[in-house]
């Protein structure tokens, strides 16, 4: 960010939108000098607030800067050490600004009106409703000082209203997750909407009107999937034998397809600036993007991240997708070793099979011990769930060349995988070899649909009368 001053080392910058849209919405202030006031009164409420998250960020151990853009202001963490920030941490983040405005605008100049200087200003006046009659081009404290006080106590009001992306929504989103903040800003804009048209605030109406309508659509979209094509299934667990997942072994059924929760568009912005204050709003919006096979909009998203540390197969999918398989496989196989039960989702083991990469991860990862046998029997099932079954029958080869935990239970689902495959024969044999590791479940072997078609084939009564015997 190119910033255009700094304030106590904090770059702030002012887009050209900002003070024509100030002007905009002050050019019917009384008296008519007040108008050009009215820009520096809005510069200096905006920058307060913001300065106020900035001086939080801070205190939480992380650089900032500003942004002063057409409607509002925003800051965001710059620099290395972001860390992902607790809730309450987060909620004091949100609420630096408003309580910054009342601070050091409103009180202080609430304090200076009702001084004796102050009343001595009124004195010279008329009453303050009436600031029309005051001389349109005859400056005066008391009309510059009431108004300031006056926008910093409204904005302030404004800004803790619990309804995104307001400072008060960001609170409740924190606190309640994003569906409830959805929810809870519908209802706040309408309310807030039919009060100002009561009020005859048409404007004001008009924006928490807009602010209800984008939550609406961002609640619909998050809990749309198919607008995203989220349909990546939660990770299936692992047995604890170690030898896959029990669920396909036992159940015979896929595993039921979770929902990863879609997250709001965020303004068009430099992807450097535009902040995402959750770690989940994070990671969500980066295994949708991979998910529709857009990896530059994945790494993107991974640099919009307000002190929040993405998943370790998170950063490894973004790798492997922008093509850069060889640190991809040792960012996977530091995340598998670290995590032997795999990814949230099933994302990272299509991107693997679809790139040839599962084998390689897979023999760097038994070449690390025992805990890489157990993280490579993870990867041989969530390649099954995620349909890739060849790539799953290849890894359980390796995995079962390696000496699992439970090699009977690791060669019946290599059988399984091979038969989904399309190649019942090479399931036969992995069922026999099953069968010669200590695999002693008849009925499983008999109602598996993945093993459906080695069932018909001429061996499998062979076979199937060693566990009779």
């Amino acid at each position: 960010m190119r910033a255009h001053f700094r304030l106590f080392g904090v770059p702030i910058r002012v887009e050209p939108l900002f003070p024509i849209i100030a002007l905009l919405l002050g050019y019917r202030v009384e008296p008519l000098w007040m108008v050009f006031a009215w820009v520096p009164l809005v510069f200096v409420n905006l920058l307060v607030h913001e300065m106020g998250h900035a001086l939080m960020f801070r205190i939480a151990g992380l650089r900032s800067a500003v942004v002063l853009h057409g409607f509002g202001g925003f800051t965001v963490p710059i620099g290395g050490n972001r860390r992902q920030l607790s809730k309450p941490m987060s909620v004091a983040i949100s609420l630096a600004g408003v309580v910054s405005q009342l601070l050091l605008i409103w009180l202080p100049v609430r304090i200076a009106l009702n001084s004796s200087w102050g009343k001595g200003l009124y004195g010279a006046g008329v009453p303050r409703e009436f600031f029309g009659l005051f001389p349109k081009w005859e400056p005066n404290w008391y009309v510059f000082l009431t108004y300031l006080g006056f926008m910093a106590l409204w904005w302030a009001i404004l800004n803790i209203l619990p309804i995104r992306p307001l400072d008060g929504g960001h609170v409740v989103e924190t606190l309640f997750g994003f569906e409830n903040a959805c929810k809870i800003s519908i209802a706040a804009a309408i309310l807030g909407a039919l009060w100002c048209l009561r009020e005859d605030w048409t404007f004001m109406a008009i924006f928490l009107g807009l602010f209800g309508f984008l939550n609406f659509r961002d609640l619909r979209e998050g809990q749309d999937t198919g607008a995203f094509q989220v349909d990546a299934p939660d990770a299936p667990a692992r047995s604890p034998a170690g030898g896959g997942g029990a669920g396909r072994g036992r159940g015979g059924g896929r595993r039921r397809a979770g929902h990863l929760q879609a997250v709001p568009p965020m303004p068009d912005l430099p992807s450097d600036l535009t902040p995402i204050r959750d770690a989940g709003e994070v990671e969500a919006r980066a295994w949708n993007a991979l998910r529709s096979g857009d990896a530059d909009k994945a790494a993107a998203v991974l640099k919009q991240a307000i002190g929040a540390s993405p998943n370790a197969f998170l950063q490894a999918s973004v790798a492997l997708a922008q093509g850069h398989s060889a640190l991809a496989v040792d960012l996977f196989q530091a995340a598998y070793i670290a995590e032997p039960d795999g990814p949230p989702n099933l994302v990272p083991a299509t991107l693997l099979a679809q790139t040839e990469s599962a084998g390689p991860l897979t023999a760097e990862l038994v070449a690390a011990g025992p805990g890489g046998v157990q993280a490579a029997g993870s990867l041989q099932t969530h390649l099954h769930y995620a349909e890739q079954y060849q790539a799953a029958a290849e890894v359980g080869e390796q995995v079962f060349a390696a000496g699992p935990r439970s090699p009977a239970q690791t060669a019946f689902e290599v059988a399984c995988s091979w038969a989904r495959a399309g190649r019942p024969e090479e399931a036969l044999r992995w069922v026999e070899a099953a069968v010669d590791a200590g695999f002693k479940a008849p009925g499983l072997l008999d109602g598996e649909p993945d093993l459906a078609p080695v069932r018909a084939l001429e061996g499998w009564s062979a076979v199937r009368a060693r566990l009779s015997a």
